[in-house]
């Protein structure tokens, strides 16, 4: 692709046309995810997305998304710190869906840390798996969450721009976890930080039983 060749050679540039070859591929880059997840999106609506269910170890992709995001949580101060029940738990879930929940859920939890820690809790039962993300940040107020999970919406643009989002993460996620017949809620209070929850059955489509964490935070004080 030009652009790629052009970003390649961009060190023998002068420094405006270098710099613009960067923000070329950036702008490039973000048209991709966008029309990636508006096909998602399209999938979702038309009920044609499929599952593709395999058995894997929830607590090591939790892991392994926290791991692919450490550089970025780095760079706005803080960190996400992982409380599994236990060493491994295993499900039977479509693998690509759930990790781009979590990777969603743990990316919109950096950008409004506000440089505290994040925690991730993850609990589970014989039938159901409880994934909540906790952070410390600039919380939500009660409009905040009555579109949290709409397509497009953001609660502060400028925020969306450092990090190039498509707005539409939270909604995907949402979409994912349904598809699964599990479910993804949302709490938050202003200057108190957010709580996300995602629950799933241990076993693709058979529906949960139980929710295993809390959807008000334990640590919240009014």
């Amino acid at each position: 692709m030009a652009s790629e060749v052009i970003f390649s050679a961009r060190d023998g540039f002068d420094p405006i046309v270098a710099r613009s070859a960067e923000l070329m591929i950036a702008q490039l880059d973000r048209f991709e995810r966008l029309l990636e997840d508006l096909l998602e999106i399209s999938r979702f609506d038309a009920e044609v997305a499929v599952l593709e269910a395999v058995d894997f170890d929830v607590v090591s992709l939790a892991r392994q998304c926290a791991d692919d995001l450490a550089l970025v949580a780095s760079e706005k101060s803080t960190e996400l710190r992982i409380y599994s029940i236990a060493e491994s738990v295993n499900i039977r879930a479509d693998v690509r869906r759930v990790a781009r929940i979590l990777r969603n859920l743990f990316s919109n939890a950096i950008d409004h840390a506000e440089e505290k820690p994040i925690a991730i809790t993850i609990i589970a039962s014989d039938d159901d798996v409880a994934i909540g993300i906790r952070d410390f940040g600039v919380g939500l107020d009660e409009a905040t969450l009555f579109r949290v999970f709409d397509r497009f919406w953001r609660a502060d643009p400028s925020r969306a721009r450092t990090r190039g989002g498509t707005g539409l993460g939270l909604s995907i996620a949402l979409e994912d976890a349904r598809l699964h017949n599990g479910e993804l809620e949302a709490w938050g209070r202003p200057g108190k930080g957010a709580h996300f929850v995602v629950t799933l059955p241990r076993e693709a489509g058979s529906g949960i039983n139980s929710r295993l964490i809390k959807l008000q935070p334990d640590d919240y004080r009014a």
